[in-house]
């Protein structure tokens, strides 16, 4: 796979392509996570990662550094400053360092990857790329046809052969590829036999070793409680993505259980409930969640305790549960109610659908034009099997999970509660430079501004009208519509507090040129709704994939004068604690979504500094910030590690591989539902609109 003259033309519509990791195939990318890989006993969470350390076998620091990194992305940009010094030979070897990094990843995670290879059948699987025609292939004129090397998709389809012709045996004994040299913290790189076990003390104590105290607690809190033993005898599963099951676990098609039910409120005054991919079936009022709520609910969907609800749109990502609650769904919902109510524990099923080789299966059975809007019918979820052990089986692994459930939660939760201070660290160094200048000594003045009694004398005040111009209008880009070019898309979840843009979709223009928000690269949007504005979501668009974009309409957009006022420093003042505060306390409209009147945004007087004095505070910032960001960065990482692990501790256990028939609660045992929320994680939830799949 070494010369240009390999280049090959793929059709998108015969074949399976991927280019972000939440779209139906985008766990065949190096940038995916959820798929972990152990090589020499040490946890590389990706495999972009694991083909990054790759580069640099006599660098076991740089090697560190990268494994260190929670986010695959974040892992291949700090190899980028090392390039240089990459193994003399990388060249000649990284095809075949790509093809054992994707049988490392298959034989770590064969249940989830193998049916993910499976389900692309006989189709060609392309990577698209904008700019990498050797790992993958670029988009032509029309569209439709993709033409590069694709050397990634290429070894994705070899390795699907491979599992089709050895099954499990292709994931067993994995021996690295045959060159000098191939070494991880100077040792070489062993044989893998299979997928790993569940993480264990041991491995928190490597893991300390590489990364610091702190990530050995991460692991080591969840690994405490231990399963007694593996069941006496298993038998095939009737799924094949499933593993091996205990013989006497019962496995039936869901409608063996199950029916679907269609009972809607006359009132609209149930209780409201959420159903997210994190948390299952959870009140509304309990959820800080960024969604509308309508003029009226009559004509929701009602269900009771032990009802199976699946946001019909986003199965393909787990948003599903059994509830435990009476309330009402959303109607484009699917609501499934037991035959028999003593069938199963709702939480047991709560914890099993929402596994990894479950969420494959809605996968491959979802049915949509887009693979962002896949749909789980009612006559394919009802199709599928679930296992069902004897109750008091099913009650003794709920009481387990729960438990673990709440010992992780207190992990989870005194986590993000340095992450807050951290970031209130960062948010008052950052108020203080954009308010005072760098230098204490300047002489100051009155501002004349409330919030900011005394600023630098040369600074000059304003009202951000006076340096920004306020959502443009779209005409500008007229062009964009009619050659009917691909934009981004941002629903209010792809931007994070910080500005940082995540999972953004690409539409043409003619499907949102009506009815979003416009805006171009380097605008600074800030969301004007509640807890949204609160909660400071936005920033520059600086990174932003396309020259043009649209989103949610909870956005107001500014354009800078770039003649007064640097983009980036306009992003820093919109982030401001005191901005936020101000801005809260003027909001108007019906509790849960108020908003921010654009006549105050407008209107709010700010100080700035000449433009060259902007640039050196917005680098000083960058430095100043780092050890905060690092920090934040490296906290996120062992959520992350922790969050894996969980995962693989519920499949493991409602899959029937560890037996737990013997397992005695312990006085650290004790689960406070109100910990459990802790879990969750707000900021990834899809919005109503989204679910439902009429985004504002």
């Amino acid at each position: 796979m070494g010369g240009r003259d390999q280049s090959r033309t793929y059709s998108r519509k015969d074949s399976v392509v991927f280019r972000k990791t939440d779209e139906p195939f985008g766990g065949l990318s190096n940038m995916a996570g959820g798929y972990p890989i152990h090589v020499n006993g040490v946890r590389i969470l990706t495999s972009e990662a694991l083909y990054q350390v790759c580069r640099f076998p006599h660098l076991p620091d740089v090697q560190k550094l990268i494994i260190a990194q929670v986010s695959p992305m974040t892992a291949k940009m700090r190899s980028k400053p090392y390039r240089k010094d990459s193994r003399a030979d990388w060249d000649h070897v990284r095809v075949r360092i790509m093809r054992w990094s994707l049988r490392m990843k298959l034989a770590n995670n064969w249940n989830t990857f193998s049916a993910l290879l499976l389900k692309t059948g006989e189709r060609p699987i392309v990577e698209e790329s904008r700019k990498d025609d050797f790992w993958g292939a670029k988009v032509v004129e029309d569209g439709d046809t993709l033409v590069g090397m694709n050397v990634l998709g290429r070894l994705l389809m070899e390795l699907r052969e491979q599992v089709k012709q050895q099954g499990r045996d292709a994931a067993l004994d994995v021996a690295p590829p045959d060159i000098p040299q191939f070494l991880l913290f100077g040792r070489p790189i062993e044989v893998a036999a299979g997928s790993p076990p569940p993480p264990q003390t041991a491995d928190a104590q490597e893991q300390a070793s590489l990364f610091g105290a702190e990530t050995a607690v991460s692991i080591e809190v969840a690994a405490a409680p231990t399963a007694a033993s593996v069941y006496p005898s298993y038998r095939p599963a009737r799924m094949r993505w499933l593993p091996p099951v205990p013989e006497h676990w019962n496995e039936q098609r869901a409608k063996t259980f199950f029916r679907e039910v269609d009972d809607r409120s006359r009132t609209g005054k149930e209780e409201l409930l959420s159903v997210s991919h994190l948390t299952g079936v959870t009140p509304r009022s309990q959820k800080n969640v960024t969604m509308f709520k309508a003029a009226s609910y009559v004509g929701s969907k009602l269900c009771q305790p032990g009802d199976i609800v699946i946001n019909t749109l986003w199965a393909w990502m787990a948003a599903l549960g059994a509830s435990r609650h009476v309330g009402i769904v959303s109607p484009a919902y699917g609501v499934y109610r037991p035959h028999r109510t003593d069938s199963f524990n709702p939480a047991y099923l709560d914890y099993l659908l929402r596994t990894r080789a479950y969420t494959a299966e809605y996968i491959r059975r979802s049915t949509g034009i887009r693979s962002s809007r896949l749909r789980l019918y009612p006559n394919q979820f009802l199709d599928i099997a679930l296992l069902q052990p004897p109750r008091p089986e099913q009650d003794q692994i709920v009481a387990y999970l729960r438990a673990q459930d709440a010992h992780i939660a207190r992990f989870i939760k005194a986590k993000r509660d340095l992450i807050a201070l951290l970031t209130e660290q960062k948010k008052t160094i950052i108020e203080g430079a954009v308010t005072q200048g760098l230098d204490a000594a300047t002489e100051k003045r009155d501002s004349g501004i409330d919030w900011i009694p005394r600023i630098p004398e040369h600074w000059e005040t304003c009202k951000l009208k006076h340096v920004a111009a306020f959502n443009p209008s779209r005409s500008e880009s007229t062009a964009f519509r009619l050659s009917d070019a691909p934009v981004s898309f941002l629903p209010m979840e792809c931007i994070t507090t910080d500005g940082k843009l995540q999972s953004v979709e690409n539409r043409k223009t003619s499907e949102v040129w009506e009815g979003y928000t416009y805006f171009r690269r380097n605008d600074v949007v800030m969301a004007k709704i509640t807890p949204c504005f609160e909660n400071g979501k936005g920033g520059l668009l600086d990174a932003l994939p396309t020259e043009i974009g649209f989103g949610t309409t909870e956005f107001i957009v500014l354009r800078a004068a770039e003649r007064r006022i640097r983009p980036a420093f306009l992003a820093k003042l919109l982030s401001l604690r005191t901005f936020r505060a101000l801005g809260a306390d003027v909001m108007t409209g019906a509790a849960g979504q108020q908003r921010v009147p654009l006549g105050f945004v407008k209107n709010f007087r700010i100080a700035i500094p000449p433009l060259d004095e902007q640039g050196r505070i917005l680098d000083t910032l960058q430095t100043a910030t780092e050890e905060q960001d690092a920090a934040i960065e490296r906290i996120r990482s062992e959520i992350a590690l922790i969050r894996e692990y969980r995962d693989r501790l519920i499949a493991d256990a409602v899959t029937g591989q560890v037996d737990l028939r013997g397992w005695v609660p312990g006085p650290d045992d004790v689960v406070a539902e109100e910990e459990l929320a802790a879990l969750g994680d707000d900021d990834a939830e899809p919005t109503e609109e989204d679910a439902d799949g009429e985004e504002n």
